[in-house]
């Protein structure tokens, strides 16, 4: 949800200023002591008072010729949130460029914030210049200082990281992000903390840690104030992102129930329209185009370009998904107006907008013009939520025009992406022949998640391979709930089944099948390579060779064993050892090592062969030998 400037709690505020009034002008008094001030300033921002900071810090700044600098980087920060961007860059221009002067936490803030504003204009050179300046300034801080400006760092390289589409980078700051909110006071700074937290987890595809800061959030905001509100609304789309439905729709529920009250206008449409995304994961279409009727009705003559995109583009898809091909078509080309409006969007609502022409294209069955927009992008964008119902798109487009071989390739995306981000994708039942079709895979992840997709499809208990159904932590947690503990500390898999024994997956050339661990020489009889990632051994006939100390390795051959039939590129050789990837300058040369090693762990340099695709520029690939009988043996859990 687009975040709010409302009042807020006053959190750690302290329980005197909730009874006197409030201050319309700044203290004049030279005796007050400015950390006095800058610690007031940085309350009030922490409970969404940032309107009023601004406000308060600029009538201060109309009685004096300078402001301090404590106070400037925070009037600088301050204009950033409430998104008086152009006035943000005025005075950063205005403040000096290397300030020798200031304290190493003041240098650092401006050097942060202009970070931030480099990061807006999509100047990454500049932004990473000035997070360098940050990161000398605040190291030499006292010891023990400067938390919170180590925090808005990590935070603040986490996203120019992702704008850049540099994943792991951005994931690592992440974590430092994490590890440095965890060793600061509580208070209702946590909030605003936790909600960032949340949004940049999401972006990283990553639903369930993004869920449990947003629930963080939520236990320490007042129950039905702007905080609340915010996070209710994010924690449905989490929620309704990985098949949580109910608590899903409880979450969006309630942020409609308290925009009602407190935020009428575009809010109110923008709880309605979470409500909507959340009963299209659901795949409840006719709940979800109520929900938009609501929220177009909240919304009526209020301009609001961004929300009307989402809006159509939301109407477009639940159109399509009902059948009502040409009410589809109307909304897709308001879509399309609404998107030449906005000028600069995101490269996910770019991605969301190809999948709903696509599913558009589909619904009016015009399969081929559906393949024709959608195959430029299914490779894009691999982990997010949106390229998975692109995808789905594509593999039901090529199964209607029988090109099983598109189809298939398009269903194993939809399905790792699912398996490894926990993603569950709308449109469950009209894609069953698609998880059908899944389940014959070499791949023992695209199986696994075909299976639990069939059992969402047929609402029957799930097979062995899939856990029990678990109670999991409300989304409205009770007081003094610690939002710290686990959500999904539990193992993901059950680890017995029936009589006690232990079910593994077992993959040949036949496909993958489950078998109870007892049963394992008979499933693996005749195999003459064995690689065991349990007991991560690999046995070739009578031979046995330990994995433990050859890590990098071991996933490369599991990977070689997955795609027995195609084989590997370089790339993906080079992704599925780990280590630099293709864009370093010795790429060629680590893959003809890589492989030389794996044929000297079968010993045999025959049973890795050099392939090279049909036409001119096929790429060469690597696969395992066709005349290799082989068993990969695996876990249920996903891990």
């Amino acid at each position: 949800m687009p975040p709010a400037s409302g009042m807020g709690g006053m959190g750690g505020m302290g329980s005197g200023m909730g009874s006197e009034p409030r201050l319309s002008l700044p203290p004049l008094s030279e005796g007050v002591s400015i950390a006095q001030v800058t610690t007031l300033l940085d309350r009030l921002s922490a409970a969404d008072e940032t309107a009023f900071l601004v406000s308060w810090v600029e009538q201060l700044a109309a009685g004096r010729p300078r402001l301090d600098p404590a106070l400037s980087v925070r009037l600088l920060r301050g204009y950033r949130e409430v998104g008086r961007v152009d006035r943000a860059r005025e005075l950063a221009a205005s403040l000096p460029s290397a300030p020798a002067a200031w304290n190493p936490l003041d240098a650092g803030r401006l050097a942060i914030e202009r970070a931030a504003l480099a990061t807006i204009d999509g100047r990454a050179d500049h932004a990473e210049a000035e997070l360098r300046l940050a990161s000398r300034a605040l190291a030499s801080a006292p010891r023990g200082a400067g938390l919170r400006e180590q925090l808005d760092l990590h935070l603040t390289t986490a996203q120019l990281e992702l704008r850049q589409h540099r994943v792991a980078p951005a994931a690592a700051a992440l974590r430092l992000a994490e590890h440095v909110s965890e060793r600061l006071e509580d208070g209702a700074w946590r909030v605003p903390v936790s909600m960032t937290l949340g949004h940049l987890a999401m972006r990283l595809a990553d639903p369930r840690a993004a869920a449990k800061h947003y629930a963080n959030a939520l236990t320490r905001s007042p129950a039905r104030g702007q905080a609340a509100l915010r996070a209710h609304g994010n924690l449905a789309i989490a929620h309704g992102s990985t098949g949580r439905f109910d608590e899903a729709r409880l979450n969006a529920e309630t942020a409609c129930a308290i925009a009602a009250e407190i935020a009428s206008g575009w809010r109110h449409a923008d709880a309605f329209d979470v409500l909507a995304i959340v009963e299209i994961a659901a795949d409840r279409p006719l709940s979800a185009l109520e929900a938009l009727d609501n929220a177009l009705g909240a919304l009526g003559e209020l301009e609001q370009p961004t929300l009307r995109y989402q809006l159509a583009g939301h109407r477009t898809w639940v159109l399509a998904m009902l059948g009502r091909a040409q009410a589809a078509k109307q909304w897709l080309a308001k879509a399309d107006k609404f998107r030449a409006e906005i000028g600069v969007a995101d490269a996910i609502d770019d991605q969301d907008l190809v999948a709903t022409r696509a599913r558009t294209y589909e619904s009016c069955g015009q399969h081929d013009e559906a393949l024709k927009a959608a195959l430029p992008h299914a490779t894009l964008l691999p982990d997010a939520f949106v390229t998975g119902s692109l995808n789905l798109v594509v593999a039901r487009s090529a199964l209607a025009t029988n090109d099983h071989d598109t189809a298939r390739a398009a269903i194993e995306r939809v399905a790792l992406s699912g398996d490894k981000h926990g993603w569950v994708f709308p449109e469950r039942g009209a894609s069953a022949t698609l998880w059908e079709l899944a389940l014959k895979s070499g791949d023992s992840r695209v199986v696994r998640y075909a299976e639990k997709m069939l059992a969402f499809v047929t609402g029957g208990a799930p097979p062995p391979s899939l856990p029990p159904p678990r109670s999991t932590m409300p989304s409205v947690a009770p007081p003094g709930f610690d939002a710290r503990g686990s959500m999904d500390d539990m193992d993901p898999a059950a680890d017995n089944f029936g009589d006690g024994e232990v079910l593994i997956y077992v993959t040949t050339l036949q496909g993958v099948s489950r078998v109870r661990q007892t049963e394992l020489a008979a499933a693996t009889a005749g195999a003459a390579l064995v690689v065991d990632t349990i007991a991560h051994c690999l046995r070739i006939f009578d031979r046995e060779v330990s994995l433990e100390r050859r890590r990098a390795l071991e996933p490369l051959v599991v990977q070689l064993l997955r795609r027995a039939r195609e084989g590997l590129s370089a790339e993906e050789i080079l992704r599925a050892a780990g280590g630099p990837g293709p864009e370093s300058a010795d790429a060629e040369h680590r893959v003809r090592v890589l492989i030389s090693r794996v044929r000297d762990l079968l010993g045999d340099p025959a049973a890795i062969e050099r392939v090279r695709d049909a036409g001119e520029h096929g790429r060469t690939r690597y696969r395992l030998s066709p005349n290799v009988r082989f068993a990969l043996v695996e876990p249920l859990a996903n891990n």
